[in-house]
């Protein structure tokens, strides 16, 4: 597996590309974190620019996710493109007018910033958010899910119940009611 650390002294002004597999260690993924299957192809560039490091590049693999509708865990191909800045805060200019984007880059809000700590980056974090920020709010295994029966449980996907379903009432019934007992007249 890979090690995501660089001591920003060893990448050549002209750049360095690095290109191997990540896994969940590798990332500092947790138990709650967005699950992988195996493992993810990582290829980047590291740039030094001054007291910079500009990181382009893209983490491939099939992603996890468990359906908001039937449970169920699926996978969906991933590529996840990034692009990162990392500062060194004890590298200051002297003319105090240090512009946040990176040089040249005409889609600099879409660029990540972060900071060079002891003379090293570290891709993990920087990898783990990106994975993170990636998965959709509710994942669907597919457009057409049924999702569970509401009495039994069962997936509807794979099997039909014979539960008559569970008809729910309105939030708005007990207002309902209480404007029907408004409208009665007074005796």
């Amino acid at each position: 597996m890979a090690l995501l650390s660089f001591n920003v002294k060893d990448i050549p002004p002209e750049g360095t590309r690095i290109a191997c597999v990540v896994g969940r260690e590798e990332l500092q993924l947790e138990e709650n974190d967005p699950g992988i299957q195996d493992v993810l192809a990582l290829t980047a560039t590291l740039h030094a620019e001054e007291a910079n490091v500009r990181v382009e590049g893209e983490l491939n693999g099939l992603l996890l996710h468990e359906c908001v509708r039937c449970l169920e865990e699926f996978a969906t191909p991933a590529a996840l493109s990034f692009r990162a800045l990392y500062k060194d805060p004890s590298q200051r200019r002297s003319n105090r007018q240090e512009p946040d984007a990176v040089p040249g880059d005409s889609d600099s809000e879409e660029t990540d910033c972060h900071l060079v700590v002891e003379q090293r980056i570290a891709l993990q974090e920087m990898l783990r958010e990106r994975l993170i920020l990636s998965i959709p709010m509710q994942p669907l295994c597919s457009e057409g899910c049924q999702g569970l029966c509401q009495v039994c449980g069962q997936n509807l996907n794979v099997q039909r119940c014979g539960c008559q379903g569970v008809k729910a009432e309105s939030p708005f019934a007990s207002l309902q009611k209480a404007f029907k007992l408004s409208q009665k007249p007074l005796t």
